[in-house]
């Protein structure tokens, strides 16, 4: 999941520093999977902030900038907009629109839970806070009947290869699956140390596609002909599972 937060009045920093820029919403799932033929989901949602909100919800491509609105995505979720006193729990339905998505390999959208904190909270210590509006997305993988494999072993269908570039490496991952490859951490190990990739927001590497990830702080000369990159991939339960690849400069 990734969140977006939008300050209220104050600077973000001032924000941070104040609320810690802890999540407020809590979901049952940190995934969802629509197989072809489902039809409705529900998601279980808990407030964990010592106020009140207002919730608004919807599904889109992802753009973190796009208008509920403008969204174009197959699916309705019901509440759209709901309030959530505090500690309390609520059900939320996400329900397939239905819509010709292709059938040969995984698609993806990303469900928005958008939460709107009380302007003015009066009570301490609250009200010497920092409010803000925080945006959570969620990933929703469509998923086909007719798909060839599984998820599980979609990472059996991945390899490597370093990029060279002006400044050094990139790493290119190439995925022959028909899933999509949600990475939590990606890194090249050699001997003496570990060269993390570029954490992003985003860390999904699309079906039957190359995707290059930044290499910060490697030169030529620092890798050896050959070396190993350690890739920590989400599974469907959003577990973490750690494989090992090699790749050659």
């Amino acid at each position: 999941m990734r969140k977006k937060y939008l300050t209220m009045g104050c600077a973000l920093l001032l924000a941070l520093a104040a609320m810690g820029a802890q999540a407020g919403i809590i979901a049952s799932a940190t995934r969802m999977i629509f197989r072809e033929g489902d039809t409705e989901k529900t998601l279980m949602l808990l407030n964990t902030n010592g106020y009140p909100i207002v919730a608004q919800t919807w599904v889109d491509n992802g753009d973190v900038n796009a208008a509920p609105e403008l969204s174009r995505a197959p699916f309705v979720t019901l509440p759209s907009v709901f309030a959530l006193p505090p500690s309390a729990l609520k059900g939320l339905r996400i329900l397939f629109a239905g819509a010709a998505l292709p059938t040969d390999r995984e698609s993806v959208f990303w469900l928005n839970l958008y939460e709107i904190p009380p302007s003015q909270p009066t009570t301490p210590p609250l009200a010497s806070r920092v409010t803000l509006a925080m945006n959570t997305q969620m990933k929703i993988f469509y998923r086909p009947k007719a798909l060839k494999g599984n998820a599980e072993n979609a990472a059996e269908a991945v390899s490597f290869t370093l990029q060279k570039t002006p400044g050094g490496y990139l790493l290119r991952c190439h995925n022959r699956s028909a899933f999509y490859l949600s990475f939590a951490r990606i890194a090249v190990k050699t001997d003496r140390r570990d060269y993390p990739v570029r954490q992003e927001s985003d860390m999904m590497t699309a079906p039957f596609s190359m995707r290059d990830y930044h290499l910060d702080g490697v030169t030529a000369p620092t890798l050896p002909s050959q070396v190993t990159v350690q890739a920590t991939l989400i599974n469907d339960q959003g577990q973490q599972i750690v494989k090992s690849y090699t790749a050659n400069p």
